[in-house]
């Protein structure tokens, strides 16, 4: 793939990020899903994300004709506009600015942080000083303040979480994503002090710095491979879960202040990775489940019927596509067309008829879904019953439209909340890693291709 047809590629994934976003008198609303699909909202999470791919985009001159700066800046507008006074974001808004979060959700404050961080640095590559510069900086600074003092835990040096990616309590401790969430958002930190000759504007905020990318590197590691989550009372949880992956994805080995663990072995990440493959690739549908659906444990959700989830898959691609496995990247993302919808719309993730089935009857029919989604422990203090209501409204919805496309269709994969934002973003990035690994590789197929044809 050229350039020229990267660039192609990309577009058509923008143009479906584009359908999920909304101008309004705030900045760009990027929301989750379509306005009319499961979720209906802004979560700063998804947002990152994306805020990522267009930083990537507009760095590698991908973005010929500024879609994704565009994008990008309206959505840090919006992020920034919702932003407490505390310094806190939390789990989602509305289409308004209008706090919709459920979930005590504490990576959300480095995530607002890393949009408005992505699009700062953005403007630096194009050489131009954003307006915005001051009031993003303090943003930015109350985010770390709050962060630190009502999340991180200084004798350990590690920050705390309720729930992260997945939104449940299987997450409640010292999970590895939430704290590589946090070392990404303080590498863009040391980047825009670099970069804006910002001196000792964060000196104070990230003076922890060092010791707590050391710990993060070194606390995740057990018998040679990460562990996803140390739980609140200190044992390890050694279980599979794509979030054994936030070290490759978040690029925690950018900018930190030591030897990383991952220097002195580097068989660390090939083994994660493989435990999580062998252990949460679908038998029936192929690709990445987030973990084992374990339906008795009030701390996992099962989510309308296991199954894959694609962004976390695309994120596997991303990997392999870095490490130069190009066939295995290839592999990953041919089984991720499989599933498009004839929009070319990509799903969160999948399941089948039998498992949602199994998942009505065990689960919703009885309450215990509703029961894991609103498990006390990680809910909103106070929380208003009208979230919970509004919650179960999108949720029976979702679930009768899937049983109506049962009879109508007779179908027996079933496609959830499409097409995500989220999985749209992950494929594009996966497309970037691969075009980035070829160029750089003298040696690879299509670069000899390309070479036999101009000698031709």
């Amino acid at each position: 793939m050229d350039k020229n047809s990267l660039c192609e590629e990309l577009s058509k994934h923008l143009e479906v990020i584009t359908k999920c976003s909304i101008s309004t008198e705030r900045g760009t609303v990027l929301l989750a899903t379509i306005l009319e699909s499961r979720y209906p909202y802004v979560y700063p999470r998804d947002s990152a994300c994306a805020s990522s791919l267009f930083r990537q985009m507009v760095e590698k001159d991908l973005d010929p004709k500024g879609v994704a700066f565009g994008l990008l800046k309206g959505l840090a507008q919006f992020i920034s506009s919702v932003q407490d006074e505390s310094g806190e974001w939390v789990q989602r808004y509305g289409l308004n600015g209008q706090k919709k979060a459920i979930y005590i959700q504490e990576d959300n404050t480095a995530y607002g942080g890393i949009i408005m961080a992505n699009y700062l640095l953005t403007c630096y590559s194009r050489q131009e000083e954003p307006a915005e510069l001051e009031e993003y900086l303090k943003g930015i600074k109350k985010a770390i303040q709050y962060a630190i003092k009502y999340f991180y835990r200084e004798e350990i040096f590690l920050f705390f979480s309720t729930t992260g990616i997945h939104e449940s309590a299987i997450e409640k401790g010292y999970s590895i994503w939430v704290n590589h969430v946090y070392i990404l958002f303080f590498n863009l930190i040391s980047q825009l002090t670099n970069k804006f000759d910002l001196k000792d504007y964060f000196a104070e905020e990230l003076s922890f710095k060092c010791r707590f990318c050391q710990s993060v590197h070194r606390r995740f590691v057990l018998s040679d491979r990460f562990v996803r989550r140390i739980t609140k009372d200190g044992a390890f949880d050694l279980r599979p879960d794509v979030t054994m992956m936030s070290p490759v994805y978040f690029q925690c080995k950018e900018d930190h202040c030591d030897t990383c663990v991952l220097d002195e072995n580097p068989d660390i990440i090939t083994k994660s990775i493989n435990f999580m493959v062998d252990n949460l690739w679908d038998p029936e549908l192929g690709m990445l489940q987030r973990y084992l659906p374990f339906t008795e444990d009030i701390e996992t959700h099962i989510h309308a019927g296991n199954g894959p989830w694609i962004q976390y898959t695309a994120m596997l691609a991303q990997y392999y596509y870095k490490e130069g496995s190009i066939e295995r990247g290839d592999t990953i993302l041919k089984q991720i067309d499989k599933y498009r919808t004839a929009e070319g719309y990509i799903p969160e993730h999948l399941s089948t008829k039998r498992r949602f089935e199994e998942f009505v009857r065990l689960e919703w029919e009885v309450g215990l879904d509703a029961k894991k989604e609103f498990h006390p422990d990680i809910l909103i203090p106070d929380l208003s019953y009208d979230f919970i209501v509004e919650e179960l409204f999108f949720m029976k919805k979702s679930y009768d439209q899937i049983r109506r496309e049962i009879n109508e269709d007779k179908k027996n994969v079933i496609h959830f909340a499409v097409p995500l934002m989220w999985s749209h973003v992950e494929y594009a990035r996966a497309l970037i890693a691969r075009y980035e690994y070829i160029k750089s590789d003298p040696n690879s197929d299509e670069n000899c291709e390309m070479a036999a044809v101009k000698s031709n």
